[in-house]
């Protein structure tokens, strides 16, 4: 990658009956980008005719342009002005329908490809039909892949191009939003689950949103925003208004968690073959469900006879799984094991902890105690440590499906997906860092695997649930632990929107680069 700049153009939507006054204003908003010398600009997805399209044959509609001719018009700004662009439009395909779909022009104004959105949201499905492959474009000055808004959801498709060389992600979104104050509105993919797919990968996220409404109902978050490989949000355009955002995007490495594509086999497997499948169809009461589960953060160092006393007062709590830290901890910490080991079998419950070990091997591996005995896992990611070879195995408890991440193995998305398809309903992530990523990773696995995450640091720790909400958070510092309640039924609940459902619309067979 050489340092390039981008221009990233809010617009406000508009309904498909405004069809021609919406291309006028997305025709300004290109002149605006390269009056702001962008050599890459961005449209918003589907802002042209608009993103509730109605129908799947959008362009016999009265007012609105043929599709030859709008694509036209797109060619002509990025040849008048010499940059690349990526725009968001319904494109018609030879069955009469359209996708949605980002369309990319070269400085010569020639079509160079299109990406197809995979995930589709919602009433997406009523008249888009979907993508199935990840092209990478290589703009000379950058290589950048495409998504569409709700594809930033699943972990795999911004993988799967980064894989296959993108340096730089091109979210071409529609974020939706709803809240009391216009000048406040905001998404749950700007605030976390973007900065993450950023950080994961190692790879620039460009957003480029909409604002206004459309339908009288559909209500956009603006908030176009530049995301660098450390999940560091650059600069964000404000909820309202028609904004050209520009930045000098440069190279900056990072260095991520090496990845272990043998381990990653159930990713491209039929969904039906998956013990997730399976438990989908299990019959649940909610009522009966309810459990709870507690984070401690702090002590970095492992002592049993502590951690006993932090048991014992949150078991009294009804705590039925107390998840505690990565933790430092003397070679042979495992002889004291059979003392937590008794103490969860006389209090009942669950304990998970992780211990970092550095003696003639460094490693660390996390443990869950139940009443029947105990399980270490050794992490199967990790820089600088002796890896394991085996995934976290995934235990079955009054609280749910247990499984466990280790450390670094939060950092990796093909490792919670996994365990999520062998059936976890909880992730228990003992962390061994306090970083600032640490709360939005949980609030994404959680989210975009539909589970809860228990994750415990040395400083703080959180409950995320399945919709990646914070259900409890200790303070920072305060070595306070929190506990929150968790029902399975709502880990089994896969759907993110009516028609949306994170394990089902998967397309594994897609997914081939992830386990090469």
């Amino acid at each position: 990658m050489d340092k390039f700049r981008i221009a990233l153009c809010q617009v406000r939507a508009a309904d498909i009956e405004d069809a021609e006054a919406n291309l006028q204003r997305l025709l300004s908003a290109l002149d605006g980008a390269g009056a702001a010398g962008a050599q890459l600009a961005l449209l918003p997805e589907s802002s042209y005719p608009a993103y509730y399209l109605k129908d799947s044959r959008p362009y016999d509609r009265p007012g609105v342009r043929a599709f030859g001719e709008v694509r036209a018009l797109l060619a002509e700004k990025a040849r008048r002005h010499g940059y690349w662009l990526a725009a968001g439009i319904a494109v018609p395909t030879a069955s009469g329908g359209v996708t949605n779909s980002g369309l990319v022009f070269s400085p010569d104004g020639e079509v160079r490809g299109q990406y197809d959105k995979s995930f589709l949201w919602h009433f997406d499905t009523k008249w888009f039909e979907r993508g199935t492959s990840f092209p990478v474009f290589d703009m000379g000055f950058c290589r950048a892949g495409i998504l569409i808004c709700a594809d930033g959801r699943m972990p795999e498709i911004a993988r799967a191009l980064t894989l296959s060389g993108a340096e730089i992600i091109l979210d071409l979104t529609a974020w939706v939003s709803s809240g009391k104050d216009p000048a406040g509105l905001s998404n749950i993919q700007y605030d976390y689950m973007m900065p993450v797919r950023a950080f994961e990968n190692g790879v620039w996220v460009a957003a480029a949103d909409k604002w206004g409404t459309e339908d009288g109902s559909i209500v956009y978050a603006g908030r176009s925003c530049l995301i660098d490989p450390l999940g560091v949000t650059r600069v964000s355009a404000p909820s309202q208004g028609d904004v050209v955002v520009a930045y000098d995007i440069e190279p900056l490495g990072v260095e991520l968690v090496p990845r272990r594509p043998g381990l990653y086999g159930r990713l491209t497997a039929p969904t039906v073959s998956l013990p997730v499948s399976a438990l989908l169809q299990e019959p649940l009461v909610p009522a009966l469900d309810n459990r709870r589960v507690a984070v401690v953060p702090g002590p970095g160092m492992f002592d049993a006879r502590a951690m006993i006393k932090r048991y014992e007062g949150l078991r009294a709590q009804d705590a039925d799984l107390v998840v505690f830290p990565g933790m430092a901890a003397p070679e042979g910490w495992q002889v004291e094991l059979s003392t937590l080991e008794a103490a969860v079998r006389d209090l009942g419950g669950m304990l998970a902890f992780g211990t970092s070990t550095n003696g003639c091997m460094w490693g660390r591996s996390a443990t869950l105690v139940t009443p029947g005995g105990s399980l270490e896992h050794v992490a199967t990611h990790g820089r600088g440590i002796t890896l394991g070879e085996l995934p976290s195995p995934v235990t079955a408890s009054p609280a749910g499906n247990v499984a466990l991440l280790c450390g670094d193995e939060a950092l990796v998305p093909e490792v919670a997906r996994s365990l999520t398809l062998d059936g976890a309903d909880i992730l228990v992530w003992p962390v061994f860092e306090n970083h600032p990523m640490n709360e939005r990773l949980a609030r994404t696995r959680s989210d975009e695997n539909r589970v809860y995450v228990a994750a415990a640091w040395d400083g703080g720790g959180v409950v995320t649930a399945p919709n990646g909400a914070v259900v409890a958070a200790s303070p920072e510092g305060s070595g306070v632990a929190m506990t929150a309640s968790v029902n399975r039924a709502m880990a089994r609940w896969k759907d993110m929107a009516p028609g949306t459902h994170v394990i089902n619309d998967r397309l594994p067979e897609a997914y081939g680069a992830l386990t090469r």
